[in-house]
């Protein structure tokens, strides 16, 4: 089931690499709708965004300025539980992705990240409207 309309928030403070993870989704090709909204800190995005129209993908770094990782995404559930939400983390640690995995994270991109293979489990979320 493709989704028409998808809206992915962009997490991250480092302003190259929040361009490079736009650009990698940008360069999706596929009939959805995609709309891009980037933030480099987690406070301007719980300012910002109390809820959502479209199936949304949340793409996160777990360390943020004046709002962690966390904080976000206890945020993003207090009003969508159907979106997913990525973390981008260097950490690999059972222990921290448990935490995250039991406040609603659904996955871990592990930095660096593989660009193409990033775009390519995007475009497939996309396609699947987060239900697979």
């Amino acid at each position: 089931m493709t989704v028409n309309n998808v809206d992915i928030y962009i997490l991250e403070p480092d302003d190259l690499f929040r361009k490079i993870i736009y650009r990698t989704i940008k360069d999706i090709k596929m009939d959805a709708q995609i709309n891009i909204y980037t933030y480099a800190d987690g406070y301007e995005f719980i300012r910002d965004v109390k809820g959502v129209d479209n199936f949304a993908l949340y793409i996160v770094n777990d360390i943020l300025p004046k709002k962690n990782g966390l904080e976000v995404a206890g945020h993003i559930r207090s009003f969508d539980n159907k979106s997913i939400i990525y973390f981008m983390t260097r950490s690999e640690t059972e222990e921290d992705m448990l935490y995250a995995l039991n406040l609603g994270v659904d996955n871990y991109f592990v930095k660096p990240l593989n660009l193409k293979l990033f775009q390519s489990i995007i475009k497939n979320r996309i396609i699947r409207g987060g239900l697979a």
